[in-house]
This record gives structure tokens, C-alpha cells and sequence, in this order.
């Protein structure tokens, strides 16, 4: 299934960031993951569906809740989309 990751700095991050999704509509999974994904250490990603990226996106930014980055992972293979 194909998907977007929305990294974030911190676990208070991710939250914050999930709680301004659903304000919206949009339901997230939040995880914990390496520095592979996020490139300063251990973060957060919040799992964001297919289809949302640009309302999710303008949700968070409306919030001044911005990702640090965002992938899509299609096929198995993880691609940065947004700075």
C-alpha cells in the first residue's frame, strides 16, 4: 500500500502534528524510526494515506506544524517528496 511519511524532530512533534490531522479529517499512524528515515537520529514519522499528501500538508502548515520531511513509500521504496 502505498503511503507518505511526515517526519518529525520529536515525539511532541509528531503529536502535535497528528492532533492538527485529525483535526481535519485525516487519521494518521505514528511511529518511532532510525536516523535512516529522519538524518538526526531516532524521530517520529506519522503515516499519512494516499491521496492526502497536499491537504495534509496545508493542514500542518496552517498550524505552523511543519514535517521536517516527507516520502512517499511506494513499492517498498521510500522517495523524499517535500523539504
Amino acid at each position: 500500500m502505498d503511503h507518505y511519511l511526515f517526519t518529525a524532530r520529536s515525539v511532541t512533534h509528531a503529536q502535535r502534528m497528528a492532533h492538527a490531522l485529525a483535526s481535519v479529517g485525516i487519521g494518521t499512524t505514528m511511529k518511532r524510526v532510525s536516523n535512516q528515515v529522519t538524518g538526526s537520529g531516532c524521530g517520529y514519522t506519522l503515516q499519512v494515506g494516499e491521496g492526502k499528501l497536499h491537504r495534509a500538508y496545508d493542514a500542518l502548515r496552517a498550524s505552523d506544524l511543519r514535517p521536517v520531511k516527507v516520502f512517499r513509500v511506494s513499492g517498498g521504496e521510500l522517495r523524499e517528496v517535500l523539504p
